[in-house]
């Protein structure tokens, strides 16, 4: 299990986090994770692709060469982009972006069971580590508890508060609209990722979470209003009583002045974050910072729409100076530093990933994809999204074994 192509997967996917707590745990000095953790996939897909070729389904080969095709464009525009040394770091990070959306698609048998058992525990172990360092922080004592780290470490660790919220979103609802699990594992886990959800203080995963979960509500309460069967509210009717009751208890508790319990230190934090999207003018720094990106890249795209700027010029045109810098949304980025052809290969790949879901077979695989789709119109760069690249050719590999599962009935039965 622990050694599985599953278990080596999901220590891919969350490489990028597990570097950055390992400091937290006293651990510095070890080979690169990312690097690592690739080889292996890489050399386990290699083994897997003879087999995988000579029978694989025209859905999945024509993935592959979607994100093949966007591949080689950005490798492409090294010949003219206005970045000299970001551009390369981003063409060689996004390798590792491809390598996980290759993986599930290309390797056989793919337990998605496994994977989450792999992929959950060391979620959890990475916020665990996080919230206990940035309570903490957020107490004003970090200097004195971490002074293995300087301040551009504790710095940089703080910024993990939205991957950590971003992480246990995706075990919300994963967990939530999974119903084969066992109920008592289901629960315990999905309790312990909406805790850490809000104690993190990540608006947009808490928010879009909640969305999520707010559509179903409504469609299970249309469903209840057509059919009147009650059984169907009975779900949606514990989640509202959970919230509404954690609401209360959470407000209750935030407006004391008193904040010695360190768990309301973490949500009175993140009480404060979401009413500063209200009480902030223009929802405060973060909001105003994503609004003039996005009229900054607009501008350009608008002088130079069809080649770009090249891979990794974002930074550079923005500032002058060569770094690695994105817009807070991953279209925008792709059109302003690819241009027009890899932003419409790249929306083909969305829309071809949405057409293989079926939400009867893989209602969970739906609420993700929209999870995903919601928080990269918000933040992440093509260099942070392998999780979501790995998900969404999951989707596509779980949807085709059920699908194939359901035409064997159907013939079994013929």
């Amino acid at each position: 299990m622990i050694f599985s192509k599953e278990s080596i997967f999901a220590v891919l996917l969350l490489s990028g986090t597990i570097k950055m707590v390992l400091p937290l745990m006293g651990i510095k000095g070890l080979p690169d994770l990312t690097l690592l953790s690739a080889m292996v996939v890489t050399l386990i897909m290699v083994s897997h692709l003879k087999t995988t070729l000579q029978a694989i389904a025209i859905e999945k080969f024509e993935l592959v060469l979607i994100l093949t095709l966007f591949y080689l464009f950005m490798i492409f525009s090294l010949g003219y982009t206005s970045s000299q040394t970001a551009c390369i770091t981003k063409t060689i990070n996004f390798g590792t972006m491809a390598l996980a959306f290759y993986f599930p698609l290309l390797v056989k048998d793919f337990d998605m069971k496994k994977f989450m058992l792999s992929l959950t525990p060391l979620i959890f172990l990475c916020s665990i580590l996080f919230l206990n360092f940035y309570t903490t922080y957020i107490s004003g004592t970090s200097e004195e508890s971490f002074s293995n780290m300087d301040k551009d470490e504790i710095l940089q660790m703080t910024a993990l508060y939205l991957t950590i919220s971003w992480l246990n979103g995706i075990l919300v609802l994963y967990y939530f609209f999974n119903e084969k699990e066992t109920p008592i594992l289901r629960w315990g886990i999905l309790l312990i990722a909406f805790i850490i959800l809000i104690s993190a203080g990540g608006r947009g995963p808490l928010l879009f979470t909640m969305l999520i979960l707010g559509v179903y509500l409504l469609f299970q309460f249309y469903q209840f209003l057509t059919t009147f069967k009650f059984n169907k509210l009975i779900v949606p009717i514990i989640v509202v009583i959970a919230i509404t009751g954690s609401i209360i208890f959470v407000v209750s508790n935030t407006t004391v002045t008193s904040t010695d319990n360190p768990t309301m230190k973490l949500v009175h934090n993140t009480v404060e974050r979401l009413m500063g999207l209200v009480t902030e003018k223009g929802g405060g720094a973060s909001a105003h910072s994503r609004i003039t990106n996005t009229i900054f890249s607009v501008k350009k795209i608008n002088e130079r729409p069809f080649w770009g700027y090249g891979v990794g010029s974002y930074g550079y045109e923005i500032s002058n100076i060569d770094h690695l810098d994105y817009p807070h949304n991953i279209f925008l980025e792709v059109w302003f530093e690819l241009g027009y052809i890899p932003l419409l290969l790249f929306l083909f790949l969305f829309y071809q990933v949405y057409r293989q879901i079926n939400a009867e077979h893989c209602p969970w695989c739906l609420a993700l994809y929209f999870y995903f789709l919601l928080n990269v119109l918000k933040s992440s760069s093509l260099i942070d999204i392998r999780m979501m690249l790995g998900f969404y050719a999951l989707f596509v590999t779980v949807n085709y074994i059920k699908g194939a599962e359901q035409d064997s009935i159907s013939l079994n039965n013929k």
